[in-house]
């Protein structure tokens, strides 16, 4: 039997299918397991950010050469660097292409004043571009790349195969329970973004503690909880839980957004 999780990790590793390609694996993948946070992170990244939809932070580029079109000296010249901060909105296809290629060129927002070796400032009446490297799209097409791949990982680690592109109920529950933060999560507490992916087990959440400069007696309480999750009996288990989840919501100011994704991944800890 072929398992869907493996096989779309072999495809990812090869290298000889375009990220497009892959997408729509994930997309059949995550539809069969009803992760709809996946799902619609897919669609985003297929379709294109639309204005006014926030992008994930691998999506920025800065811009490289502000340029300028002398009919009298052959053309596009070089004028100097720009650097503009830019979020890329276009489908994967299209940064794909673009990132296989030299780069690429657009009208400049404004016509900004330059002047030639004699002070002259005549240049500024000529058509400006801003100019992109190619290199910057490249980086774009790995992290997407590295997202899926990390997201697999983080199935398979969970047992979730879909062995001949199918998924028992167990999978899906189990799915249904991880906590997943890709390109851009929305949650009731707030918007998660900019984050990889991130599926909050035991480790995670300690190292996550540590970041947020949580009291070492807090965090060492929240590290015993979670120990002793993993042998307490069902009917402890749901105190444990509790107690936990009040160590959150006391720092729940220094953890902002993730506070309500780490209690949900403590919960799922109980499947």
């Amino acid at each position: 039997m072929s398992s869907a999780i493996n096989q779309l990790q072999s495809a990812i590793v090869e290298g000889k299918l375009s990220l497009t390609q892959l997408l729509r694996q994930a997309k059949l993948i995550s539809a069969k397991l009803n992760l709809e946070d996946v799902e619609r992170w897919v669609d985003l990244e297929l379709g294109g950010y639309p204005q006014g939809t926030e992008t994930p932070k691998y999506r920025d580029y800065v811009t490289h050469n502000l340029e300028y079109n002398n009919p009298y000296q052959g053309g596009w010249q070089f004028a100097g660097n720009m650097n503009i901060e830019l979020k890329a909105r276009q489908p994967i296809a299209e940064i794909e292409n673009i990132s296989r290629g030299a780069g690429f060129a657009f009208p400049s927002p404004k016509n900004f004043p330059l002047q030639d070796l004699m002070g002259e400032s005549m240049l500024s009446s000529f058509p400006q571009r801003v100019t992109v490297t190619a290199e910057q799209f490249k980086r774009i097409v790995d992290a997407v790349t590295n997202e899926l791949l990390q997201w697999t990982t983080e199935l398979e680690k969970r047992g979730i195969k879909g062995e001949d592109m199918s998924f028992d109920e167990q999978e899906k529950r189990t799915a249904g329970n991880m906590v997943f933060n890709i390109g851009t999560v929305h949650g009731a507490v707030g918007n998660v973004s900019h984050s990889p992916v991130t599926f909050y087990d035991n480790k995670t959440i300690n190292q996550l503690f540590v970041e947020k400069s949580i009291p070492k007696q807090d965090r060492r309480e929240l590290e015993d909880i979670l120990d002793e999750l993993k042998t307490a009996e069902p009917t402890k288990k749901k105190s444990l839980v509790s107690r936990a989840e009040e160590l959150i919501v006391k720092h729940r100011e220094a953890l902002g957004a993730t506070a309500e994704i780490i209690v949900k991944s403590i919960k799922a800890s109980l499947e």
